[in-house]
Formats: C-alpha cells, sequence, structure tokens
C-alpha cells in the first residue's frame, strides 16, 4: 500500500510534535538563586571549567541572578561547587558591621560590633590565601578592668577550610602571626589556635552515558508525548479508511463473449 500525501504530512506532523515534547522534557533547573554578578560569574566560571553546560540569567525572584545547569547535570554541578567553596559567603566590611542605628550604643554592642567586624576581617583575608577554600576565625576579648589592674591576655581560634593537595598547612606560622598581630591584647603567639579541614574532592570523571541523558527527560513529557503518538496513530489509521471508502472502485472489466 502507497502512502497517501495525508498519511504522509501526519507522520510529518507526529515526528514534529514529538521533538518538541522531547525537547520540553530535557529542562535545566537553577542551582543557586539571588546572587550578586560576581557570586554568579564565579560559579559559571567553574561550572564551565569542569565542562558543564550552564548559563545565568536574572532570578526568578526578581532579585539579583541564578545560574542554571541542565537536570541531569545538577550533582556533578553541586559536587565542582562544594569543592570549590562557591557561591562564597559574602562577609560584612566593618564600616557596615559599626553602622550605628539610633543615637547610642551600649559598650556591649560596641564590643560585639568590633569582635565581629575584626573576624569578618580576618577571615576574608585568609580566604585569599592559595588553596583555602574558607576560613573562620574567632576571638576572645577579656573585659577591661575598670580599675586599670591586669586582665587577662586575648586569645583566637581559626579553622580552614582547605582545598585537596593544598599545601596550607605548611603556612601554619604565618596564620598565626596575622592574626596576632591583628588583635587588640594578643602578644602572645602560642594563644592563637589553627586547625585544617580538607574540603572532599568532585568526582574524578563526569558521569556520562544514558543515565545522564534520560535523568533530563522529564516523565510527564514523556507520557504527554506517548499519549500524543497514539492519538495520531488513531487518526491516521481512521483517515485512511475513510479515504479508502470514498475513493471509488475501478469498474471490473465486461466478461469477454466468444463469438465464434
Amino acid at each position: 500500500m502507497i502512502p497517501t500525501t495525508g498519511s504522509r504530512r501526519l507522520c510529518a506532523l507526529l515526528i514534529a510534535v514529538l521533538a518538541c515534547l522531547v525537547l520540553a522534557g530535557c529542562t535545566r533547573t537553577a542551582l543557586y538563586s539571588q546572587l550578586e554578578e560576581q557570586q554568579a560569574n564565579e560559579l559559571m566560571g567553574a561550572l564551565l571549567a569542569a565542562g558543564l553546560d550552564a548559563d545565568k540569567a536574572p532570578s526568578s525572584t526578581a532579585t539579583g541572578w541564578e545560574v542554571r545547569v541542565d537536570r541531569g547535570d545538577f550533582p556533578y554541578a553541586m559536587q565542582i561547587l562544594t569543592a570549590r567553596g562557591l557561591p562564597r559567603a559574602q562577609y560584612a566590611t566593618m564600616c557596615e558591621i559599626f553602622k550605628k542605628e539610633g543615637f547610642a550604643s551600649s559598650s556591649t554592642e560596641e564590643k560585639g560590633r568590633y569582635i565581629c567586624s575584626l573576624q569578618q576581617e580576618l577571615s576574608r583575608t585568609l580566604s585569599r590565601f592559595d588553596g583555602v577554600v574558607e576560613a573562620r576565625v574567632h576571638i576572645a576579648l577579656p573585659e577591661r578592668d575598670p580599675l586599670g589592674g591586669s586582665s587577662q591576655e586575648s586569645s583566637a581560634s581559626v579553622v580552614i577550610f582547605e582545598q585537596p593537595g593544598a599545601v596550607v598547612r605548611d603556612r601554619e606560622t604565618d596564620i598565626k602571626v596575622l592574626v596576632k598581630d591583628s588583635v587588640e591584647g594578643l602578644s602572645d603567639i602560642n594563644k592563637v589556635s589553627v586547625k585544617f579541614a580538607t574540603v572532599a574532592a568532585p568526582s574524578a570523571t563526569r558521569p556520562q552515558g544514558a543515565g545522564v541523558a534520560l535523568s533530563s527527560i522529564n516523565p510527564l513529557a514523556v507520557g504527554i508525548a506517548a499519549a500524543v503518538m497514539v492519538l495520531l496513530g488513531l487518526l491516521a489509521a481512521f483517515w485512511g479508511r475513510i479515504r479508502g471508502v470514498a475513493q471509488p472502485r475501478p469498474a471490473e472489466d465486461a466478461p469477454k463473449v466468444w463469438n465464434g
């Protein structure tokens, strides 16, 4: 049976609809949203360097930016960003910490703002060291004796989260000296403790194969595509039967008569 023009058109329409539905199933998902543009660019750089197809767009909440990847790349993308310490924490500057609201502040509030700003500044500086993913600094300042007597000495503790294979531990003395010279009343380097932790490395290779492709397909879209295929197939069969009935059959040849 030779396909008619109408049948060929229906088949082409079926293929086009199926392709559109499959493409609609390969959706993209946001990793992070409400990011500053610098944060979004850092995430994009790390993901593109790892071979992932990522893009950025204005956040759906109309605040900041969001970074998106294919749904099948989501787990690997999160491993990449976690290993790089991205997105980086937004540290408050000293001016922001000491911004005063109201006419007067208590001595406790002033001291709290000072300690917080100093910890933030030191954390930001240490985070710039090569191989450091994130740094946390905690400072203890004793209360001053109002009578001018001797008081306890200040102390500090530092936690360094380093990249796999980094050599930040070799700079422990430099870190202690930096903190000691930055904190008022801290003159003994032994009053500064430094602890190191290594961030887990991402998978050595990006997941490949059909598993990633199938995981990025929306099951609902596949179901709709299958239903549309069945419906169009039934329509094509029904249309073919109608055309077969409506088309006049060729007249049969008249029986031959032998005249002798």
